[in-house]
Parts: structure tokens; C-alpha cells; sequence
């Protein structure tokens, strides 16, 4: 059987991708990669809902957390000069789709593959910890030496845990 994707999940996307580009402060630049890349995401989630429920799957499953990261998104555009943010951001969906891709379709032995899966990983989550991070410093006048050092030791310890679970999936 294979798995479905929710009729609601592409029209969700796009309607997320539209209001980030409607209210969002993003230059041109910004909001058309933003657009083109959530436009080859969905196109790549088709793609992938259509394979056969024993494909291998990747240790954690990124794909589904794409309506949240373009929330963190959303919230950034609303800033002023979010450019630069959103630029960093765009790093997210390109390497959750070859992160994915890695266990499902490039063929490369188990070490090499677990090991660029578990720095995809890292990427993915060290840019959303530093997007979010810069949200918070940005929108509440808080001490941003305390948000540094409480991002970073949770940021640390998340993607220690991550890493070890990548780790432990290259065993079996």
C-alpha cells in the first residue's frame, strides 16, 4: 500500500508561500526564490507520496516539518530587512529534499550516506536555531548574549541527540 499524501498538504503550502510573499517585507529576490523553491518542494512531496511504503525513509522525517518552517518564515518577513533572513533560510528546503532523497534514491555506501544525512541534519536544524534565535533578539528586547547562550546549549544538545541517532541508524 502506498502512503498518502493529505489531500490538503500542497494548497496549504502554497497558500502559506502566498501570504509570506502578500504581508511578508521580502524583496524580489527573496520572495522568488522563496516561491520556486516551495513550488519544487511540493512538486518534490508528489513525487515522493507516490513511492512504495517499503522505501527506505531517512532517520528523521523533515519533510513533514515544512509548513512549520515556513511559519518561522512568515515571522521573519514580517521584520524589517528580512533579506538576509529569508536568505538563510532558503538553505532549509533544498537540504531536507536531499536529505530525503539520500535514503531514498542515491545509492552510496551506508557510511558516506549516514554521514552526509547527519550533516544535512545539522545544517537543516543549526539554520532554524539561528533564524529562530534571531527572531526572538529581533522582536523582544531581550539580553541577546542570554538568548545566544540558551540557543546554543539547546541548539547543542538537539543536534547532539540528532547526530547520535544518525550514529546509531549507520549500525543497524
Amino acid at each position: 500500500m502506498k502512503p498518502t499524501l493529505p489531500v490538503w498538504t500542497i494548497p496549504m503550502l502554497l497558500a502559506l508561500v502566498g501570504i509570506v510573499v502578500l504581508v511578508g517585507n521580502l524583496g524580489l529576490a527573496a520572495n522568488l526564490l522563496v516561491a520556486i523553491e516551495s513550488i519544487g518542494y511540493c512538486g518534490y512531496l508528489i513525487v515522493r507520496s507516490r513511492a512504495d511504503a517499503d522505501t527506505p525513509r531517512p532517520v528523521s522525517n523533515l519533510l513533514a516539518l515544512f509548513p512549520g518552517h515556513l511559519l518561522l518564515l512568515l515571522a521573519l518577513s514580517t521584520l524589517e530587512a528580512p533579506d538576509a533572513l529569508a536568505f538563510a533560510w532558503a538553505i532549509v528546503p533544498p537540504a531536507t529534499v536531499v536529505y530525503d532523497l539520500l535514503a531514498w534514491r542515491i545509492r552510496l555506501r551506508a557510511r558516506i550516506r549516514s554521514s552526509i544525512s547527519a550533516v544535512l541534519y545539522a545544517i537543516i536544524w543549526a539554520d532554524l536555531f539561528f533564524l529562530l534565535e534571531r527572531l526572538i533578539a529581533l522582536t523582544r528586547e531581550w539580553d541577546e548574549t542570554i538568548l545566544i547562550v540558551v540557543f546554543g546549549l539547546v541548539g547543542c544538545a538537539f543536534l547532539g541527540l540528532g547526530l547520535y541517532r544518525h550514529r546509531l541508524a549507520a549500525k543497524e
